[in-house]
């Protein structure tokens, strides 16, 4: 195994080294046992010896389990080493591996900074992070009927925004009968996300004027043109002093937000799930610092309505961290690495006029509902 960048929320100290699922402790153990036997003088330790010995000296090294999360490039970079025929090949992939753990590191650290300067309550700024969780379906039972594991039941989506300073995040809970796209459709595109970043910020009386946000590198969700285009305008309304918004590594995105939809999760499965409501109760009841919130804000046709006056970023998926203020809300500030040299780009288009007012708001647009093939389906296979 190889060493990976430290979980957040995990151990400090040496980062943990994951050996394959198949090299389980006992399979160790059996071969700890041939080699001791092929000494001058053979020995022999008992397996509850071994363990120990394991748990006391070697506690970073570990047996990856089938479900651990994985980086694809991570996993890439390491299979070049082992694939690596002489000195040379084996120090580049080294090298790269190395270097790549590097940035991963300096971005979890940065993340972390991040959050330790908007705890104190005097603090000048807040930090949020959003995320969309795996979808939840509807019934969901502790005994679940065989057969309708097969159906294709009722979606919920889940969509969360933590505050991680203060341990508090809000869970917008929304059926596929109230997305903007019809059965479920346009869950996940930028006017959702807007709508539902844009409640979150005028609602929660945590933010502050100075903003710092985290998400994770998924371009059709949160590094789009539409989002970093509703950063300038909250700026340019004056709703925000100054923004940031930062996007972790691919595959490194692991976040309290992911912690707080795991505690979700466990109480999901030890619930009786039937209807949006009893979705609610288990949120709510998983963990104090987790907050449903039913659907009752507006959708926004956020992407028509910024695209009048702000232009697309280009190359915007090369950079990890823009930050927008008031003082010149139609310019980016963007940076590879948190460290690394600014790229002014400018966003508002020229010769057209950028909002002021925090009520110059896009049009709204009503849930599509369910099709009628939809509902007969749910009616006849999942009620």
């Amino acid at each position: 195994g190889l060493p990976q960048p430290a979980a957040p929320g995990g151990r400090p100290g040496v980062p943990p080294v994951y050996l394959p699922a198949s090299h389980r402790k006992g399979k160790m153990y059996e071969s700890c046992l041939s080699c001791l036997e092929q000494l001058d003088t053979p020995c022999h330790i008992s397996y509850t010896s071994f363990r120990s010995i394991w748990k006391k000296h070697v506690p970073d090294v570990r047996v990856m389990k089938p479900r651990t999360d994985v980086c694809a490039h991570c996993d890439r970079l390491r299979e070049n080493v082992r694939r690596a025929r002489n000195e040379e090949e084996t120090k580049d992939a080294m090298d790269k591996l190395a270097q790549h753990i590097k940035l991963a590191d300096a971005e979890r650290e940065y993340y972390r900074s991040a959050i330790a300067a908007a705890a104190p309550d005097d603090a000048s700024c807040s930090h949020h992070t959003f995320h969309f969780a795996q979808q939840l379906e509807l019934p969901c039972h502790t005994r679940q009927v065989g057969p309708l594991y097969f159906k294709v039941c009722y979606r919920v989506h889940l969509f969360g925004i933590a505050d991680e300073s203060h341990n508090e995040q809000w869970n917008y809970l929304f059926g596929e009968n109230q997305t903007i796209g019809a059965d479920g459709s346009k869950s996940h595109g930028p006017n959702c996300v807007i709508s539902m970043l844009h409640h979150y910020l005028q609602k929660n009386p945590a933010v502050k004027r100075v903003l710092h946000l985290h998400a994770d590198n998924c371009s059709g969700q949160n590094k789009n043109r539409s989002v970093l285009a509703y950063l300038s305008w909250k700026c340019s309304t004056g709703l925000s002093d100054k923004i940031e918004l930062s996007f972790m590594r691919v595959g490194h995105t692991r976040c309290a937000v992911d912690g707080y939809f795991g505690l979700i999760k466990q109480k999901w499965r030890t619930s009786e799930n039937d209807t949006l409501q009893d979705v609610e109760t288990a949120v709510n009841a998983s963990c104090g610092p987790n907050k449903a919130i039913m659907y009752d804000w507006p959708w926004y046709e956020w992407d028509a309505f910024l695209a009048t006056f702000n232009k697309a970023v280009k190359g915007c998926m090369s950079f990890q961290h823009f930050s927008v203020s008031k003082d010149c809300p139609r310019k980016l500030i963007c940076r590879q690495s948190p460290n690394g040299e600014a790229t002014e780009i400018k966003v508002a288009k020229d010769n057209v006029d950028v909002p002021t007012s925090p009520d110059s708001l896009p049009p709204v647009l009503e849930p599509a509902g369910l099709s009628a093939r939809r509902l007969q389906y749910l009616q006849k296979e999942v009620a």
